[in-house]
């Protein structure tokens, strides 16, 4: 029986896997692949996180850029991994902010 950190590590495999195929069919994220895994998948992420003064697609091209480190054009699982850590700093950070504001105590 598998943990739930185990599936939870699965499931982001396979969510890479799921949108790193669709065009074309590679290993890799290009840019538009990544912009359309963000959008479906990390709405409520892009909704906190995204700055004032940035839309969303800008800020979306900001975060595929900070993870290109190597400025080919598309992100290695690796690269997509940092972004990911991002994502799940922001959202223990919003978790905290929540439960401070008295809606995670149930």
């Amino acid at each position: 029986m598998k943990t739930q950190l185990e599936k939870a590590l699965e499931c982001v495999v396979n969510i890479y896997h799921q949108y790193c195929i669709l065009d074309p069919s590679d290993d890799y994220l290009q840019f538009k692949e990544f912009r359309k895994m963000m959008k479906e998948q990390a709405q409520p992420f892009l909704k906190d996180t995204t700055p004032p003064n940035l839309d969303q697609d800008a800020y979306i091209q900001q975060l595929f850029n900070k993870a290109d480190k190597d400025n080919s054009g598309y992100l290695k699982f690796t690269e997509f991994l940092q972004v990911l850590g991002a994502t799940l700093k922001d959202a223990h950070d919003r978790s905290h902010k929540l439960h401070e504001e008295g809606h995670g105590d149930n």
